[in-house]
């Protein structure tokens, strides 16, 4: 098990560090918030499929990625670009904010 945690982990960072496109999505099971905004991310996925990749990162699993990125609050959304942080917000959001954060960084 904490093979597989280790591994989850150091894939979710290599895709964090150099991925093309990512909104990494730092989230809680125990928080109300995250629950209410699974369906949102889910819907956003499949928006943004060939856009852009959503990474999921469990907070409670993943924490040495959560101390990297400081996140102190969940749901927390960073849209990345080959590792540089572009667009950081916390809280509960619209799909409609998501797609526009997307949109004012995508060329």
């Amino acid at each position: 098990m904490k093979e597989k945690k280790e591994a989850r982990e150091e894939r979710n960072k290599e895709k964090l560090t150099h991925g093309n496109w990512i909104m990494a999505e730092f989230y809680a099971h125990r928080q109300p918030e995250n629950k209410r905004m699974h369906p949102i991310i889910e819907e956003f996925k499949k928006l943004m499929a060939g856009t852009l990749e959503v990474v999921q990162i469990d907070i409670d699993q993943e924490r040495a990625l959560a101390e990297l990125y400081t996140i102190e609050n969940t749901p927390t959304y960073i849209l990345m670009r080959k590792g540089e942080q572009l667009w950081r917000q916390s809280g509960e959001l619209s799909l409609e904010r998501l797609e526009r954060a997307v949109k004012e960084f995508k060329p």
